[in-house]
């Protein structure tokens, strides 16, 4: 952790601001820096341990290799980093000055004739550097993580079909089959099998078999059954019952739809694919709304990270010194963060809901920004 700080000190905030800050605004944005990384980190963690007790189950239930849990979560990543970074900075912003406040740190430097537009300068591009990672994130880093996310997930569901068939529980291989397996043995041996197949919509089946075998490769999974019987309609509506010694049956998707092929859903795309949708295909024309409010809410999420640390700086210079600790101030701070990103996700769905309304992203920055306004005067920040 310490490494971390130390590394970022040094490069990160030295890199961009020797020249650019005096000594005081140096100091506000190494520990908004600081601030922020600890937070980052916290967020992270409980977010991987959340996604862990999600995913924990294919590791030791059903046997799926751990490297698979380890890269589902770290494609996971990227998707939340610039969602929660507006609400990171901003927590950020409220330590650090509250803490300056009740140190009288704050109230030394006003007194010594530090206006509120030179304390809101550190924080401006504070949060403007971090809203660079997000406009980073959001336009690079998030689509190519989901794409992949989603990938990988698909190459579960067909290539290890095999570790996914839980004993005791029906179990949904693609929406073609649907199998329960009543005692997994070792070497792949499978005890008492049920398979309802819905390959054919025509004439859907059902497999009863007393044992089975799993056999693996590359390129599928199949199940040898052994003793069973397979129950079908004929034509005739008529059930009809065929014995068999032994029956080879692949639980791959049937369909063999290739992954390069399949339609992409507008947080997998890239800013290019979301500007030229193809003009034949009948779900991009069906999610033309859509992918506008990707584009304008991949621009808007870095803008909230100014927003609403703007905000909050000018609520605290803005408000009156308290000599004890005043927790009815606290409360106010985090109401308007939570409001601001409840107002940011309402505007994000309405946005793909209703026909032009994608602009309705930048709504909850525009807001920050006259709040800003209201709580700090104009001619004070003239003067940064």
């Amino acid at each position: 952790m310490s490494f971390v700080l130390k590394i970022c000190d040094k490069y990160v905030y030295c890199f961009f601001l020797k020249y650019s800050m005096n000594l005081v605004e140096k100091y506000i944005f190494s520990q908004l820096l600081k601030n922020s990384i600890l937070i980052l980190l916290l967020i992270i963690s409980l977010f991987s341990l959340s996604k862990s007790v999600q995913l924990i189950d294919l590791i030791i239930n059903r046997g799926l290799p751990s490297i698979f849990f380890i890269k589902l979560i770290l494609l996971s990543l990227p998707q939340i980093i610039p969602v929660l970074l507006p609400i990171i900075v901003s927590l950020s912003v409220f330590f650090v000055f509250s803490r300056m406040k009740s140190d009288n740190e704050l109230i030394i430097l006003q007194s010594s004739g530090l206006t509120p537009s030179k304390l809101i300068k550190p924080v401006i591009m504070f949060s403007l550097s971090f809203g660079l990672i997000s406009l980073f994130f959001t336009v690079i880093i998030a689509p190519k993580s989901n794409e992949n996310f989603k990938i990988l997930l698909y190459s579960l569901k067909n290539n290890y079909s095999s570790t996914l068939l839980q004993e005791g529980m029906f179990n949904t291989i693609g929406k073609e089959l649907t199998i329960f397996v009543k005692e997994r043995l070792e070497g792949g041996k499978l005890s008492n099998i049920f398979i309802h197949d819905s390959t054919d919509k025509q004439q859907q089946s059902t497999l009863i078999a007393k044992k089975g075998i799993l056999i693996s490769d590359k390129n599928s999974t199949k199940i040898l059954l052994e003793n069973g019987s397979q129950q079908f309609q004929s034509k005739e509506k008529k059930l009809s019952i065929l014995y068999f010694d032994k029956y080879l049956l692949d639980i791959n998707n049937t369909e063999n739809e290739s992954l390069l092929d399949r339609w992409k859903s507008p947080s997998e795309r890239t800013m290019l694919e979301l500007r030229n949708p193809d003009p034949k295909s009948g779900d991009d024309l069906k999610n033309l709304q859509a992918f506008k409010a990707e584009i304008t809410n991949r621009f808007a999420l870095p803008l909230n990270v100014i927003g609403f640390s703007l905000v909050i700086i000018s609520f605290i210079i803005s408000s009156k010194f308290h000599r004890t600790e005043n927790y009815s101030f606290s409360i106010k701070v985090c109401f308007m963060i939570i409001i601001f990103k409840i107002l940011s996700i309402i505007a994000s769905n309405l946005s793909i809901k209703f026909i032009n309304l994608e602009l309705l992203n930048f709504l909850p920055f525009l807001i920050c920004l006259v709040m800003s306004l209201f709580f700090v005067r104009p001619k004070e920040l003239l003067h940064v």
